[in-house]
């Protein structure tokens, strides 16, 4: 091969590969295949190949490296912030072996020491033809090799190659930033995650930080103004504790720096990102006692860095609700914020930036330094409630609330609701932004007493008047979480009472509002969350069942379709008996609200639920229902096929005959029991043929035989005369004759038939009968009056 780079860019994708995808995805697996041909082709002619790295200079077998190629650089780097001091390829080494190695790079210092460092990686994952050195080489002449396996010291930079101004900056930012980048990982200040960039994106790492202007990205690439924003999202405070090396490089003593040395260190700090600027900033308090001036002229810097890394920072899209907690967490320790704060003012005003959010967060700094009592003593007296931001106020009335200084709060409140009705919009927005917060505490923990009530007065007489409807949102949103404790209290008849408030109040206003009528709309759908339908449900189960009728049934009526729904669907997963009884009779309480909910629910795939929808819509339904019945039929569940019937023939009358007829021939037993009894119920004269022919077949059980009997004497048809004869006939001695059940049943269909001919046949039979229990039995029947 005729140079190193193509290897370092072959090892570059492959890492990239590996941090972007898993190590199984196609890719990561083609840019893998591809630098192990490379790494094979360089290992053809030699038996291995060795790299080694010194302070800022690399060497491949002892030949010096180009580090301004992007690729060697980054790699000098990762070898480096992982305490080792090179690496050697030997001859055959497979590609697994380089993919954990490329795995140890891709892991973060931190997460690879808790591994056992590099080289036990290597060795528990079986690698036998990758080493790493653990020698931190301060000095490799070109043609020398080590093999020393030393430990090196914590921090041990090489010098700078030459002692020009432009050379010490560098140099010092470099070790600066290697330094910052052990402590930030040693304290979470990384944006790397198994979801954000894969192994070892740290905080130098791909999507990390680095030098201003150039990005600090992976061995593959540089970073972007995007990742820069993701490794803000695990922004943390840099462990500083390291730099005192640093401080005397620079010359720094115990006093104040010169202007000149307080020139390079500025040089330092401000090649910075933005990002490691502000974890520099947030661990000014692990910065070393020694040299004092490094301390005291990063602090005289700190104003200025602060300035320029959020300007930096906000001209690249990031908001100043993301910046917000970072430069709080910044300034919070400081004793003299207020300075800083002033040159963050300032930079922004020359640079054309807005200036406020700055100013707000001193004041809320401020804020937080107070005891309760002044804070009480600002609100209340001096009238500054809403000079704090949103979440300063509600964290002083939660404040409020959790020492139970109940007549304070209601004092604050009381502020809040007469802001209501106010003529400026700003106000009433502000007023009505922070009663929904207030109002999410109606259910946990908990509002006051005198509480509740004056809010929820006051916000529904808002709700009806307000004008503006961004300012009208935070009234509805205030109601919506009043509504909801409501319910899980119990409290049903109040929930109904106050939406019938609100739609009377709307309904009486000059101008309609399309957005009004929306927002109660709104509340309603709020009501029919499954989280607020359970727990009606749950109220239901623990009251006594007159208690239940009388509190929660009008409730279910109240919310209608979407309740039937929620129950019917509880009703399929309900396995306690008692509490399947609860269900089905608060289904039932809904009346015909529930039908489209049950007939949806015939198509479920559980079949107990199907029976019980087809129970409940025997009671509830009418004739319209019959054809989303009719499948059922032939339901696979015989459970659900006899009920069916049953459902059919009570609603559909006449008009199930035909249908029941049709399934006489195709079922099975039970439920041909089940549709013999519906065609009695009906008095079926369309059935006769085949309820006849059930009756004489002997080829059917004895059971379908009687019921069938039992069926002709329901319908007490005349023309069912001859058969009932027939089967009233005594077995004789040389056979014929029907068995004494089915004798018995059809003795029960004559007396049932009533007529001359039907009670004179009886009477023949019971004198031709001897003495015995069928004789008494018929008898009996004979006793009867004679139907009308």
């Amino acid at each position: 091969m005729s140079d190193f780079l193509q290897l370092a860019q072959s090892l570059a994708v492959a890492l990239k590969a590996l941090q972007m995808y898993t190590a199984s995805h196609p890719r990561a697996q083609e840019s893998l295949a591809v630098a192990h041909t490379i790494l094979e082709a360089w290992l053809l002619d030699q038996e291995r190949v060795q790299f080694v790295v010194s302070g800022s200079k690399a060497f491949l077998d002892g030949q010096v490296q180009d580090t301004r190629s992007p690729h060697v650089s980054a790699l000098v780097r990762l070898v480096s912030e992982r305490g080792i001091g090179g690496f050697v390829f030997e001859r055959g080494v497979t590609p697994d072996e380089l993919l954990t190695f490329l795995f140890g790079l891709a892991t973060k210092p931190q997460k690879l020491e808790e591994l056992g460092g590099f080289e036990e990686l290597l060795r528990s994952s079986g690698v036998l033809r990758i080493r790493v050195s653990q020698t931190r080489y301060q000095e490799v002449s070109e043609g020398e090799e080590s093999g020393s396996t030393e430990k090196a010291p914590a921090f041990s930079p090489a010098p700078p190659p030459s002692q020009s101004p432009e050379n010490l900056v560098k140099f010092i930012r470099e070790a600066l930033l290697a330094s910052i980048a052990k402590g930030g990982a040693a304290n979470g200040l990384s944006s790397g995650s198994p979801g954000a960039g894969g192994p070892g994106a740290g905080i130098l790492g791909p999507g990390g930080l680095g030098l201003g202007g150039q990005g600090s990205g992976g061995l593959a690439s540089g970073g972007s103004d995007r990742d820069d924003l993701g490794s803000l999202r695990g922004f943390g405070p840099a462990d500083l504790s390291g730099l005192g090396p640093l401080g005397r490089e620079l010359g720094l003593g115990e006093g104040m720096p010169t202007p000149g040395q307080l020139g390079t260190l500025r040089q330092v700090l401000m090649g910075l990102t933005p990002e490691v600027q502000l974890g520099l900033l947030a661990g000014l308090g692990s910065l070393p006692e020694h040299p004092a001036g490094l301390g005291l002229g990063v602090k005289a810097l700190a104003g200025e860095i602060l300035a320029v890394a959020t300007s930096s920072l906000l001209a690249k899209g990031t908001s100043w609700g993301q910046l917000k907690g970072p430069i709080q967490d910044i300034l919070r320790p400081l004793g003299d914020r207020e300075r800083l704060v002033r040159t963050l003012t300032s930079h922004l005003r020359i640079a054309g930036q807005d200036t406020s959010q700055a100013e707000l967060l001193l004041r809320h700094l401020d804020w937080e330094g107070l005891s309760l009592e002044a804070k009480l003593l600002r609100v209340l007296e001096e009238g500054g409630l809403f000079e704090l931001s949103l979440e300063q106020r509600l964290a002083f009335l939660r404040e409020l609330l959790e020492v139970r200084r109940f007549d304070e709060f209601l004092r604050v409140q009381e502020v809040l609701v007469e802001t209501l009705s106010s003529d400026r919009p700003d106000l009433r927005f502000l007023g009505g932004q922070t009663l929904s917060g207030v109002a999410r505490w109606a259910r946990d923990p908990g509002l006051p007493p005198d509480s509740e009530g004056p809010l929820a007065d006051a916000l529904r007489a808002h709700f009806a008047w307000e004008p503006d409807p961004p300012i009208h949102r935070w009234t509805t949103d205030a109601l919506e979480s009043l509504l909801a404790a409501l319910v899980h209290r119990g409290e049903f008849g109040a929930v109904i009472s106050d939406i019938q408030e609100l739609e009377g109040l709307c309904a009486f206003l000059d101008e309609q509002h399309p957005w009004r009528n929306e927002a109660l709309a709104r509340l309603r759908a709020a009501l029919h969350r499954p989280q607020l339908l359970d727990e009606v449900i749950t109220h239901a189960f623990a009251l006594e069942r007159d208690q239940m009728i009388r509190e929660v049934h009008p409730y279910l009526e109240f919310i209608g379709d979407p309740m039937a729904r929620h129950l019917v669907s509880r009703l399929g997963d309900e396995a306690d008996r008692t509490r399947r009884g609860r269900l089905v009779e608060s289904v039932r309480s809904l009346g015909p609200a529930a039908l489209p909910a049950l007939l949806d629910a015939l198509s479920a795939p559980a079949w107990f639920l199907v029976r019980n929808a087809l129970t409940l819509l025997s009671d509830l339904g009418d004739a319209s229902c019959v054809q989303a019945i009719l499948p059922l039929l032939r339901h696979p569940e015989p459970r659900v096929r006899r009920t069916a019937v049953r459902a059919l023939w009570k609603l559909g009358g006449p008009v199930a005959e035909p249908h029941l007829i049709a399934r006489m021939k195709d079922t099975d037993g039970e439920t041909m029991q089940e549709i013999l009894f519906a065609l009695g119920q009906l008095r079926s004269e369309v059935g006769l043929p085949q309820v006849t022919e059930l009756a004489q077949d002997k080829r059917v059980t004895e059971r379908i035989r009687v019921q069938a009997l039992d069926t002709l004497g329901h319908i007490a048809s005349p023309k069912s005369l001859p058969v009932l004869l027939e089967c009233i006939r005594k077995k004789g001695f040389f056979g014929g004759g029907e068995a004494p059940p089915i004798r018995l049943a059809a003795a029960k269909a004559l007396a049932a038939l009533g007529t001359p001919e039907a009670r004179a046949a009886l009477q023949k039979t019971v004198e031709a009968e001897p003495k015995g229990e069928e004789r008494e039995a018929m008898n009996r029947l004979l006793e009867r009056p004679a139907p009308l």
